[in-house]
């Protein structure tokens, strides 16, 4: 049979994984490997690995779900969704909330580009999703009666991928699941200057190696890179130090991280209270954009966003992007500060007391006589006026676009990261 008479099939793959240890990828690649010793036309053409809406209750910290693209004859697809059926994994019927609920969702053709939309910036409830995905040609195949998994998998086969990045993941060997991880990470700091296609190794701020997980699954660690030739070149230079534990086997995949696809705008307000420092350091205020106030919120470890909203004063217009939370309020992930409101030095005083500000360049006032005059002795403003912030690298979202990637606003400049 030609190339021109086969056809392509995409299978979605979630939920897999839990929090105590497993790993999607690794399912993933077992999966595919099943598939093309077990059906003879197969033949694997790219793997996508999709992270999803930071806030989805049943996430595991990347939040991430995956998609295998093969080719097929046509009349292989019933022993593929045969050998599908008898691959999936049964449900764990733990009582743990977040127990794993395997689902497969697969078919051929273009799946609707708002099943990844929707999961992308948003709560889907799964009844919906079984519903929009039953009357679709696509199926969904799983031992689960709550296939949770089919939110994610149809998510990921419905990523259209026209800009994307890449990550290898490295997988350990069997024997060495569980124990600590054998990462040097003088070696990996080095990753970037030499592989410069490759982001996000090591936060400069900390010295952290951002790589390897710190959790009991199967992954060695991870490359991010622009292209897969980065990140293959850089599995192969740590693979060849004996400072790096061995990997019995790795995957290529393209992904949407850094890609801001999480978030559907920008916003730019006016700032209408003084910041709120509250326990732990986190630190909110509100701003009114759009006739309403919002409630942004700084955390303590997004670093230079948590001291740029620390200095913000009433009537300050700031810029900002961030994800809107299940309570409504706004996790902040960059700011800028684009017109600040002047600081007033030695404010004149009348009955005794400095006078009061009516607002942003408005008339000062006396509070016990209610006289008024000018504005006067105005300094010029001290803060990073137009300098965008985001958090250091080690406490920024998978799937959030850095600054080193071009800002929001291309005009404006870029506030450099604190130390920590």
């Amino acid at each position: 049979m030609s190339d021109s008479e086969r056809v392509i099939a995409r299978i979605g793959l979630d939920d897999t994984d839990h929090p105590e240890g497993g790993c999607t990828t690794y399912d993933l690649n077992e999966l595919s490997r099943l598939l093309t010793r077990n059906i003879d036309s197969a033949e694997e053409i790219e793997r996508r690995l999709v992270r999803l809406w930071p806030f989805a209750e049943r996430r595991t910290r990347g939040n991430a779900a995956l998609c295998l693209l093969i080719s097929i004859n046509p009349q292989d697809i019933g022993t593929l969704y045969e050998t599908l059926q008898h691959w999936i994994p049964e449900p764990d019927n733990s009582e743990i909330g977040n127990a794993s609920r395997p689902a497969i969702v697969v078919g051929l053709g273009d799946a609707p580009a708002s099943w990844y939309w929707e999961t992308v910036r948003g709560h889907v409830p799964l009844d919906d999703r079984l519903s929009s995905i039953e009357a679709s040609d696509y199926r969904v195949i799983t031992r689960s009666d709550r296939p949770h998994g089919a939110i994610g998998a149809s998510a990921a086969i419905a990523w259209p991928a026209s800009e994307f990045t890449w990550e290898l993941v490295a997988w350990r060997y069997p024997d060495r699941i569980g124990s600590p991880r054998t990462v040097d990470a003088e070696l990996i700091g080095s990753i970037s200057a030499k592989h410069p296609g490759t982001f996000a190794n090591r936060d400069p701020t900390t010295g952290r190696c951002l790589i390897a997980p710190r959790t009991p699954c199967p992954v060695l660690y991870g490359i991010r890179g622009l292209s897969q030739s980065s990140v293959i070149d850089a599995h192969n230079d740590l693979q060849a130090s004996d400072s790096i534990e061995g990997s019995i086997e790795y995957g290529t995949h393209k992904t949407n991280q850094c890609s801001d696809d999480h978030l559907d705008d920008m916003f730019v307000g006016t700032v209408t209270s003084e910041p709120v420092i509250g326990t732990g350091g986190h630190v909110s205020l509100t701003a009114m954009s759009r006739g309403k106030n919002e409630t942004i919120l700084a955390f303590k470890e997004g670093g230079p966003v948590n001291a740029e909203v620390r200095s913000m004063q009433v009537g300050d217009i700031i810029r900002w992007v961030g994800l809107r939370s299940p309570d409504d309020s706004i996790h902040l992930e960059r700011v800028c500060l684009i017109d600040p409101v002047p600081i007033i030095k030695n404010r004149p005083k009348c009955c005794g007391s400095a006078m009061k500000s009516e607002g942003k360049r408005s008339m000062l006032r006396c509070s016990k006589c209610e006289k008024k005059r000018e504005r006067s002795w105005i300094s010029e403003p001290l803060r990073n006026a137009g300098l965008w912030a985001e958090p250091p690298p080690s406490h920024r979202r998978h799937i959030a676009k850095p600054l080193s990637e071009g800002p929001p606003n291309a005009a404006v400049r870029i506030l450099p990261e604190m130390p920590s």
